[in-house]
């Protein structure tokens, strides 16, 4: 049985290994069985399966029986863990530090292309996740000049409608 567990452990780890490198295509391969058998998975279950095998096994007197319950309930918990503090999480992380043009409303820029009263410009605007130059229009309509800073009052289909910043 002590084979058996052994085998369990080290081909699983090996496996986590090979997906390192071939994560993406494996994902793929993985990916009509669900999430709740992701690699990461079923994978890391097997080699805590084998894991706790091994080590109980060597350590204990216990009767062979009792070994693979214990190791498949032990497995149970490890699986039900490595799914809710990292499958879940890693899921519904943000996969971009970008903001929506949408989220630039009340943003200060720069104008960097003078806005004519009734055409576009282009304006620069600085963030926490970086710097990003959009398309702009005057929202009173009037020219603004090149390094007037301005302030995001609206966006529409794409377009920043902005407004000079005046000092009160």
């Amino acid at each position: 049985m002590l084979t058996i567990y052994w085998w369990l452990l080290f081909g699983s780890l090996g496996f986590a290994i090979v997906s390192i490198f071939l994560g993406d295509f494996l994902d793929g391969v993985f990916e009509s069985m669900g999430e709740f058998l992701n690699p990461l998975l079923l994978f890391g279950t097997l080699s805590v399966i084998g894991g706790a095998g091994v080590l109980l096994t060597k350590y204990t007197q216990l009767n062979p029986i009792y070994v693979l319950l214990i190791s498949l309930v032990i497995g149970g918990f490890a699986y039900f863990i490595i799914y809710y503090l990292l499958v879940i999480p890693l899921s519904n992380a943000e996969s971009s530090t970008s903001i929506s043009i949408n989220d630039l409303e009340g943003k200060i820029g720069e104008v960097i292309t003078t806005i004519p009263a009734a055409g576009m410009g282009e304006v620069f605007i600085e963030s926490t996740n970086g710097s990003r130059n959009e398309t702009a229009k005057s929202f009173d309509t009037i020219e603004i000049k090149q390094g007037t800073k301005v302030v995001v009052v609206d966006v529409k289909d794409q377009i920043l409608y902005v407004s000079e910043l005046t000092n009160l």
